[in-house]
């Protein structure tokens, strides 16, 4: 190690160690050898780190207090609420977040609509899932705490409602008055666990699960369109199966570069970032022009959005009654509905949460305080009206929330130091305000309007494919578990700079993890996808991974590794900037760096990165002076400091 590189650590029997790293570059050589030495002694301190807190999680788990919490961050959250509302009139980026998120979640939810729709036999259709995205999106985005969240009907729900069609007919009792019984059965949970502030113990769950739950969604997103391609080889003709792959694969790539476009050299600045923020809407809308405007195209066969365009306002579906008839099942079906509402109140607590957490991760940098619990609190009550209508619950979206808070991010890009030729993109600020939520909420509304739902058939079902194809890659692209899938297959010598933050952790243990968390996955997957009553116990699998994470993972895999794997920004060390890349309170500010894949075109609708961030800096061309590392540890005050000397590093004695 270099000999300009030195290290100070004060009193073996103090509870907080501060590391001095000093560097003094006399050439460009050394700088070189200076940065991978920092690297190496980052890491290793990384390591020693975790050592405390290895053999205790149980230390990690936050305690209840009932009533209290949720009165905490209403009273926290309360004062910013008014500003929630001004924000949102400041900044022009506020209504294309607000457009682009409704394009990006009306069209799953439509095409979430066509499979209940089969699947229930008209009970719940296009009416019924744009309805409760409509009223559910917006009561969230008046009531919630974190506005930034989008709700909508996911696929884990769509299945989940499939399935409780399945066990009402199973036990002769009708759907829809067991479907509605099961719903408020949840409801009431869900503001049972927000009051007790059951939500704080979100705290225990880890990237470990996060990154498994966050792969299945990707996956189930990626099955979906495929499956939509593959229909139409299989109910039309060859041609129109390769006119339909050819519009998914073009709309795909369209959007990618619309997206990338505030990586141009054409165009102003103001034209690109339009560009890039509408890139779905734009991408969507010309491929739907061209399959119409075109004769040969048109008459070709394509498969479209089959909508109620016919029918009077706000008509259901199969024409029944909007008001369910609760009364409609015996005493022991509204008992029975109990065991399926628990089950849904688990998916939710999980899906919503895992969304939440997504949305506010320290690397976006929000400056406004979270409030998990009454979030929870104001999903339970956006079931009430559910289940009197019949129609599906909505919980936070994975990965339209993240996308929403990406598009109202305020990002810069600048070339990278390490990598030269890699971009890396500066979060600033993100403008955190409730109008492109309700906007998405209103627009989602108006979309119910039979002759907007007659231009909205226009589209082919293909292009809505591209759209899940989109959001599949760009939930993989930021997941760490698909990054460390990618490290098996890439040059060592690479790896070590792109994979920086997994210095200290062997290739066995990221093997491992791994492998592990691809069991579980394809295990996670086959449940979900079994198609029979099984598939309702999905969200007791995903339950099910904290405990194994705590309990059973430490037995093939040394903690301490587990720890800086599952470390929330992918490094455990603190910089002199307070915590680069973690949430501060509720003032001052920081920026964020992430890499950029090289070449993807992915930026603009989310699928430009996600890796780990960097602690930033005014020049990043000017090799850093002087860097304090703090390390926060509880010591062993029999435990000599000379083992915390990494190797070849100089003593210079105490502070």
């Amino acid at each position: 190690m270099s000999k300009h590189l030195r290290m100070q650590i004060p009193s073996q029997r103090t509870a907080s160690r501060r590391w001095c790293f000093r560097l003094s570059p006399r050439s460009s050589a050394q700088q070189g050898f200076l940065k991978r030495d920092l690297a190496d002694v980052l890491s290793f301190a990384t390591l020693r780190t975790t050592e405390a807190t290895a053999n205790a999680p149980l230390d990690r788990m936050p305690k209840l207090r009932p009533f209290k919490d949720i009165a905490v961050e209403i009273r926290s959250r309360w004062p910013y609420y008014v500003s929630d509302w001004v924000d949102g009139f400041t900044d022009k980026k506020v209504l294309a977040a607000g457009v682009f998120i409704f394009f990006a979640n009306v069209a799953p939810a439509i095409t979430f609509a066509f499979y209940l729709d089969d699947e229930t036999k008209s009970a719940v259709g296009v009416s019924e899932v744009l309805l409760s995205s409509a009223i559910s999106g917006a009561i969230y985005a008046i009531l919630s705490g974190q506005p930034l969240v989008i709700i909508g009907v996911t696929g884990p729900t769509s299945i989940f409602t499939v399935t409780i069609n399945a066990v009402a007919r199973s036990i002769g009792v009708s759907f829809l008055p067991f479907y509605s019984w099961t719903i408020l059965w949840s409801a009431f949970m869900h503001l049972i666990l927000a009051v007790v502030g059951a939500c704080t113990l979100v705290r225990i769950v880890t990237r470990f699960s996060c990154e498994i739950f966050g792969a299945l969604i990707a996956v189930v997103y990626l099955l979906n369109g495929g499956r939509e391609i593959v229909r139409e080889f299989s109910e039309g003709t060859f041609e129109t199966g390769l006119l339909s792959l050819l519009f998914a694969l073009i709309t795909l790539w369209l959007s990618m570069q619309l997206g990338a476009a505030r990586h141009w050299h054409f165009l102003r600045s103001w034209m690109r970032a339009l560009i890039a923020d509408y890139a779905i809407p734009i991408s969507v809308t010309l491929a739907t022009v061209v399959s119409v405007v075109i004769p040969r195209v048109n008459h070709a066969g394509l498969s479209r959005l089959n909508v109620p365009s016919d029918k009077p306002f706000l008509t259901t579906t199969n024409g029944r009654s909007w008001i369910v008839e609760l009364d409609d099942i015996p005493v022991w079906g509204v008992f029975a509905a109990l065991i399926p509402g628990f089950i849904l109140t688990i998916l939710f607590y999980f899906d919503h949460n895992v969304s939440s957490l997504l949305s506010q991760r320290p690397e976006n940098n929000l400056l406004k305080p979270s409030t998990y619990n009454w979030d929870f609190f104001v999903i339970g009550l956006t079931m009430i009206p559910c289940a009197i209508l019949g129609i599906p619950p909505c919980n936070g979206l994975i990965p339209q929330a993240p996308l929403h808070v990406r598009a109202l991010a305020k990002i810069r890009q600048k070339p990278s130091v390490h990598h030269p030729n890699r971009l890396v993109e500066v979060w600033e600020r993100v403008q955190e305000q409730r109008v492109s939520n309700l906007m998405q909420a209103l627009l989602t509304f108006v979309a119910l309007i039979p002759p907007v739902l007659g231009i909205v058939g226009f589209i082919p079902r293909a292009v809505l494919a591209s759209l899940f194809l989109a959001m599949g890659f760009a939930s993989f692209v930021g997941n760490q578990f698909a990054q460390r899938i990618a490290l098996f297959f890439a040059d060592p010598a690479h790896a070590r700079l792109v994979f920086s933050h997994l210095h200290a952790v062997p290739f066995s243990a990221c093997a491992k993890l791994t492998a592990v968390q691809l069991v579980f996955l394809a295990g996670t997957l086959g449940v979900t996808e079994s198609g029979n009553a099984a598939a309702l116990s999905f969200p007791l699998f995903i339950a099910a991974l904290v405990p194994i994470r705590y309990y059973v993972l430490g037995k093939f895999i040394p903690e301490r590794y587990l720890e800086i794997l599952d470390a929330d920004d992918g490094r455990e060390f603190i910089t002199d900037a307070e915590g680069a890349g973690r949430r501060r309170g509720r003032s001052g500010s920081h920026s964020v760096e992430r890499e950029l894949g090289p070449g993807t075109g992915m930026e603009g609708i989310g699928m430009g990165g996600g890796f780990h961030p960097r602690p930033s800096s005014e020049d990043e061309d000017e090799m850093v002076e002087e860097i304090e590392v703090k390390v926060e540890e509880e010591l062993d005050p029999n435990q000599s400091s000379e083992g915390f000397v990494p190797k070849n590093v100089v003593h210079r004695g105490r502070k």
